[in-house]
């Protein structure tokens, strides 16, 4: 009996020996992660209006009150890259093996970016960050300013340190081919993690010069390469920084062998939970600094990967900024105010929002059109109409994709107005996109309004958002095949003013937009549209906007109805049925 005892006991024991040998052998990697900071380096906040009752603004949180709260709560404040500094640091602090990244879009959104072209950013980003994939947006400025960025010549200081990783452009012969890399390995306590990056190929995304730099190759065969190599080279664990989007992440980089995890950006996304498919871990933690990604791996010396759990954490008013990099962006939010093209841009108010200014559209019933983009393409049409030197325009047309946020309840500064309209840039103003007259014929708009609709179910960033027209379409309809072939938009219901459309084709209706919006027609339509008015002087969509809120005053704008999915209005009639 005391024999098989022994027995017993020494199995026992020698069952816990290897237990513990596998756990010792088995290690847990934490990767934190952001996408799609746009240089939201301050926090989003917000003052009420100036009255007795301001004490009240902070505390009421439901009922009729509810509809002056901002995204981020009723005392909007969230985001901010000091804060996201304090969160970084006490991972680090209270965890093993971290490991930090960017899935690209740092640059464009606010006078920061406007006044430094981000460099500053970045630097803060070095003590942050282990390896980041340059976005799009990093590439609005041109090649040429995105190496003058990173080498620190444009700033005259030191090169940004934080590793750039593309592996599907082509930058042999330029300065950017020795300021970006494929990918780059890291060992962290024993774990060999390699990662690589993409970035999105979309045309309408970049400029000529970077369009013909794409390597050529499908990017599942580039992404398939690169994992290959980090494989052969040892790494247990192989990450792609997408910069791709959700939908190319999961229906085309999930399918690409030898990749354990996916970072994504470019979309916007905040993911509910992880994604596991074929084998593959996809996260994304939303934009603007607003949330970080916090992503668990079980590792093993043999090389195993285990999903253990992912979360996101928002960065709001209990996570205390980081004093060091506070201090710093104390001196550049002055530094912003004192040049004389942006003044009081942060503490100025330039009128007040009576609601929030949404820049989704209800998410109930038909109406497409959205707060924001009937404020936007208004202050449009209204500085174009004053202008002399351009024809008087019928209509604005401005699609969703080209504004930001909405803007919440209280004071507006010029700072919100940006973060609304924050695409494109200027060197000599600082300031963004400007706006032009375009002539087009009743036919041609037809066509183009059916285009915006193609891909309406995936994307809200071709939808138009006009100020002078109205019009409707039914989403539950094929999308059209070819460009000037009408199926989803009805015709009849297009009007611009109090005429139809459809019945006057071959009307040259004059057409308000960006710039930027004129050269993408120009050049979806190969060149057929080239006739523009520029309003001299220039007029940015900033100061439209702006101007147009100083004129109101009080803004109390709501989606209207000038546009209208009829599918949706047949399911709602159909839920009443039932």
């Amino acid at each position: 009996m005391r024999r098989q005892t022994g027995r017993i006991v020494a199995v026992f024991v020698l069952v816990l020996a290897l237990s513990a040998t596998g756990l010792a052998q088995t290690k847990v990697l934490t990767i934190l992660h952001a996408n799609d900071t746009h240089s939201a380096m301050l926090p989003f906040t917000h003052k009420p209006y100036p009255s007795p009752f301001a004490w009240l603004w902070p505390n009421h949180r439901q009922g009729w009150l509810d509809q002056f709260r901002g995204p981020g709560g009723f005392d909007r404040d969230y985001a901010g890259i000091a804060r996201m500094a304090t969160l970084i640091k006490q991972f680090r602090m209270t965890k093993k093996n971290v490991l930090t990244l960017h899935a690209g879009d740092v640059f464009v959104g606010s006078f920061m970016f406007n006044k430094f072209l981000g460099y500053p950013e970045l630097k803060i980003m070095e003590g942050l960050y282990d390896a980041m994939a340059p976005g799009n947006h990093e590439f609005d400025l041109g090649m040429d300013t995105l190496a003058g960025v990173l080498s620190g010549l444009i700033a005259g200081g030191p090169a940004v340190t934080v590793p750039m990783l593309n592996a599907n452009y082509d930058l042999t012969g330029h300065a950017l081919a020795g300021l970006l890399q494929p990918s780059i390995v890291r060992t962290i306590d024993g774990i060999k993690v390699g990662v690589f990056g993409l970035g999105n190929e979309d045309p309408t995304n970049f400029s000529a010069e970077v369009i013909a730099r794409f390597a050529g190759d499908e990017l599942w065969t580039v992404a398939a390469t690169q994992a290959g190599m980090l494989r052969a080279e040892g790494c247990q664990v192989v990450i792609c920084l997408s910069h791709l989007g959700t939908m190319p992440d999961l229906e085309g980089l999930s399918q690409v062998p030898g990749i354990d995890i996916i970072v994504g950006g470019h979309s916007h996304d905040l993911f509910e939970k992880a994604v596991l498919r074929n084998g593959k871990v996809i996260v994304q933690a939303g934009s603007h600094g607003r949330w970080l990604g916090e992503l668990r791996l079980a590792v093993s010396a043999a090389g195993s990967v285990k999903f253990l759990g992912w979360r996101t954490h928002e960065l709001g008013k209990n996570v205390r900024p980081d004093p060091e990099v506070q201090a710093r962006l104390e001196v550049l939010q002055g530094l912003v105010e004192a040049d004389p093209r942006f003044g009081l841009v942060f503490t100025e108010p330039v009128g007040y929002a009576v609601r929030n200014i949404e820049n989704d559209w209800p998410a109930f019933g038909p109406f497409r059109d959205s707060a924001l983009g009937n404020l936007v393409s208004d202050a449009m049409k209204s500085a174009l109409l004053a202008a002399p030197s351009v024809p008087p325009v019928h209509c604005v047309l401005d699609p969703a994709g080209y504004t930001e946020f909405g803007i919440p309840a209280g004071k507006i500064v010029g700072n919100d107005v940006l973060r609304a309209v924050p695409y494109g840039y200027d060197p000599a103003s600082g300031l963004g996109f400007k706006l032009v007259v375009v002539p087009l014929n009743g036919q041609t708009i037809l066509g183009l309004l059916e285009y915006t609709l193609a891909y309406i179910e995936y994307t809200t960033s071709l939808a138009v958002q006009p100020s002078g027209m109205t019009f409707a379409y039914d989403s539950s309809k094929p999308p059209a095949t070819a460009l000037g072939q009408i199926s989803r938009l009805d015709p009849m219901s297009v009007k611009i003013g109090d005429e139809y459309v459809a019945m006057n084709l071959s009307k040259i209706y004059f057409i308000g937009m960006t710039d930027q919006v004129f050269n993408f027609l120009s050049a979806l339509t190969g060149g057929q549209i080239q006739t523009k008015f520029d309003p001299v002087p220039a007029i940015f969509e900033y100061n439209a906007v702006r101007d147009f809120v100083q004129s109101l005053g009080f803004v109390n704008y709501v989606s209207e109805g000038r546009v209208m999915d009829t599918a949706a209005i047949a399911a709602r009639s159909a839920v009443r049925i039932k």
